[in-house]
């Protein structure tokens, strides 16, 4: 039996499954999505997938200890002795029948939901079943599957009443676990700090990292825009990073990557990078005033809002209103951005700038580096209220412990500090090309 899911919905079809105890597999398919629920006598006993979330590889090697390719090989052998799989994976204590039994029910549920929010499709029900998950052990009742997907359906359409704690539950563990794709940053950041960390690698070695047309112009837009205050004009990647730095230079390969990411929200992931270039380049002037790392401050400024980025895109999955989506972001981005930090391997100062750049009496590690960047954070944000830039600095200095000779300094600078902001409010108009 074969159709179209706007003549035959998935729920007429899981209940004619059910009710008539159908053994089969019922494929679902939509612009090149395939899902598969398999059927024994009207249970739900395995689904196939290939989603986000929803591949059981991945949940599989969450769960055990084995490697993907010891998997395959598990599933070889389960294979040769006309075992199923799954069957086979708990009979060897590999997996218990409880764990595995919810491993089950989260892809089946999330498959079931994403496909009730399909605007065409079509289905195939084939009264086949391959042999690796026939005589399953795990059945699913599938109206009760049914009707809890429906209830996550129904949540996610009414916006407001969606349990977002679940859903930002759901992407830390999809960073920890690896089940997300993440942009491919951290090859490039590792060859480059691979070769800065070599005492024999030479700087030409670094540049030959370095070949993304897009990115060498950026890099030598930044180098020679006013901001950096070049006295001569740098024709070549070698020429830039030797001016700006090998710290500097890592995090605009980091802004370059994440600014191609998430093309369906492009608009609002460069405006997430406008604001974190400009909170980084007042963080690094900053840092100068106070004669602190103003390279290290840079960096943090530039990477403290990579949560955002990130969630951006991973919140596509979810049926979100726009004020949800951005009520979600706003209340974990900081812990996303720290995860993704961390999984990264940033340096600890910058995971901490990152996790607590809105609120920095958390801190441990270097508590000064985080009121700076959150200063800068604030003076970023108030860039369209002229004015204001001053008053801000000066009470959080005076909040944020400055000794009085420190806040006598920085009201004796706060005029040029003005002056500067106006510089750099608008400098990332010429620095990158966004």
């Amino acid at each position: 039996m074969h159709g179209h899911l706007s003549f035959i919905s998935l729920v007429d079809l899981i209940q004619w499954t059910g009710n008539s105890k159908r053994s089969g597999t019922l494929l679902l398919s939509c612009n090149g999505q395939n899902k598969k629920l398999y059927f024994q006598d009207g249970k739900v006993i395995f689904v196939d997938s290939e989603n986000n979330n929803e591949r059981i590889i991945d949940f599989l090697v969450h769960a055990s200890t084995l490697s993907q390719q010891e998997i395959q090989e598990k599933k070889s052998i389960s294979d040769n002795l006309g075992l199923p799989f799954i069957g086979y994976l708990i009979t060897e204590n590999i997996i218990s029948k409880e764990i595995m039994e919810k491993i089950i029910l989260q892809i089946a549920r999330s498959a079931v939901t994403d496909v009730m929010k399909w605007q065409s499709g079509e289905f195939e029900f084939s009264d086949e079943l391959p042999g690796f998950v026939l005589n399953g052990p795990i059945e699913l009742d599938s109206t009760q599957l049914l009707m809890e997907s429906a209830i996550i359906f129904d949540d996610s359409r009414l916006g407001n009443s969606i349990d977002t704690s679940y859903i930002a539950h759901e992407l830390k563990n999809n960073i920890m676990n690896g089940t997300v794709d993440l942009p491919p940053i951290p090859d490039i950041i590792q060859q480059i700090q691979k070769k800065i960390e070599d005492p024999n690698a030479s700087i030409d070695r670094i540049v030959d990292c370095i070949t993304d047309q897009i990115l060498v112009a950026n890099i030598l837009r930044i180098c020679n825009s006013p901001h950096y205050k070049n006295a001569s004009t740098s024709y070549t990647v070698k020429e830039a990073v030797v001016y700006i730095g090998l710290k500097s230079l890592m995090s605009i390969v980091a802004v370059h990557a994440l600014s191609s990411f998430s093309p369906q929200n492009s608009a609002e992931v460069r405006k997430v990078l406008r604001h974190s270039l400009e909170c980084g380049m007042i963080s690094r002037q900053i840092a100068r005033d106070m004669r602190s790392n103003f390279e290290l401050a840079f960096i943090c400024g530039l990477l403290h809002d990579i949560g955002k980025t990130i969630m951006l895109d991973m919140l596509n999955d979810y049926m979100l209103s726009p004020e949800l989506r951005a009520r979600v972001i706003e209340e974990n981005h900081t812990e996303i951005g720290y995860l993704l930090a961390k999984k990264w391997n940033f340096g600890e100062e910058i995971q901490e700038c990152i996790r607590y750049h809105h609120a920095p009496d958390k801190a441990t590690i270097n508590r000064s580096m985080v009121e700076l960047v959150c200063l800068a954070n604030s003076l970023a944000q108030t860039s369209d209220q002229p004015g204001s830039q001053g008053e801000i600095f000066l009470s959080m200095a005076q909040c944020n412990g400055y000794s009085g000779s420190e806040v006598r300094s920085i009201e004796v600078r706060q005029e040029t500090v003005n002056k500067q902001f106006d510089q750099i409010k608008y400098l990332y108009k010429d620095a990158w090309d966004f």
